[in-house]
C-alpha cells in the first residue's frame, strides 16, 4: 500500500509533466519542476506528517524563484485537497 503522499507527490508530477515540465527531488526533499533547459519553473517546498501536509509553492519571476502560495491542510479535508489540486492545475 502507497502512503497518502504519494497522492500529492503523483498528482504534482503528472500535472507538470502535462505542462512540459520534469520533476526532480533534491538531496533536501524539495521538488524541483523544471524545463527543457534545466530552468526551475516551480519549486514545491513540502512537509507531511500524520496529520496533515504543508506545501510551499515557489514560481519563476523576474527576481528568481519567488513564494506564491502556501498551503497546510489536514488529510481530513477533502475540499482543502481538491482546492490544492485545482490550484496546481491553474499554474
Amino acid at each position: 500500500m502507497r502512503p497518502v503522499s504519494y497522492l500529492i507527490t503523483n498528482f504534482i508530477e503528472k500535472t507538470m509533466n502535462s505542462k512540459g515540465l520534469s520533476i526532480f527531488i533534491t538531496a533536501d526533499g524539495k521538488y524541483l519542476a523544471m524545463d527543457n533547459s534545466f530552468d526551475t519553473v516551480f519549486k514545491f517546498d513540502m512537509v507531511f506528517s500524520d496529520n496533515d501536509f504543508s506545501c510551499q509553492i515557489l514560481s519563476k519571476s523576474e527576481q528568481g524563484l519567488m513564494l506564491t502560495e502556501s498551503f497546510n491542510i489536514p488529510w481530513t479535508n477533502g475540499n482543502a485537497l481538491r482546492d490544492f489540486m485545482e490550484y496546481l492545475r491553474k499554474l
